[in-house]
């Protein structure tokens, strides 16, 4: 009896700290969306060898340019193209953008919920609709963080 008890005591706390991680890796995904470009750092215990080369003027001005249009430095951007990576900088201004859109339609259906719109005709249709979109802003966003953060793990492995 007593071990059942204390069985599912543990169960229960285990499963309100797999929460409180859940809880604590969106809020941080949250805010790595607001961060430019969400590049990882890199130690520059990791850099051991220096590549030299060299450019006219007018190359130099055009790599410059797609350098500060990336809003990387002209190290970094190189980094990427030699390597063949992927610049992902405007990757999370989609996300921020899709994440406003959603606080705004919460807030709508909030307003739709709790004021004199409620008696309208079509309520309920909009309430759906708004549900409905909210859900796939959500589903989108969450699938493109797990997707990398298998990525990620994939690399450091």
């Amino acid at each position: 009896m007593e071990n059942d008890q204390l069985r599912q005591f543990v169960q229960q706390i285990s499963r309100e700290q797999e929460k409180k991680t859940a809880q604590e890796k969106r809020r941080n995904y949250f805010k790595e969306i607001g961060r430019k470009g969400g590049l990882k750092k890199k130690m520059s215990n990791q850099f051991t060898k220096v590549v030299s080369t060299r450019l006219t003027q007018k190359e130099f001005e055009e790599v410059e340019q797609k350098a500060k249009r990336s809003k990387l430095p002209l190290s970094k951007y190189f980094r990427f193209l030699i390597t063949e990576k992927e610049l992902r900088i405007n990757e999370f201004k989609e996300d921020e953008t899709l994440l406003g859109y959603g606080n705004n339609f919460i807030r709508i259906k909030n307003l739709l919920r709790h004021r004199e719109f409620s008696q309208l005709d079509h309520t309920k249709v909009i309430l759906k609709k708004i549900k409905e979109v909210t859900k796939l802003i959500h589903d989108y966003l969450y699938n493109k963080m797990n997707a990398r953060a298998q990525e990620n793990l994939q690399e450091d492995e």
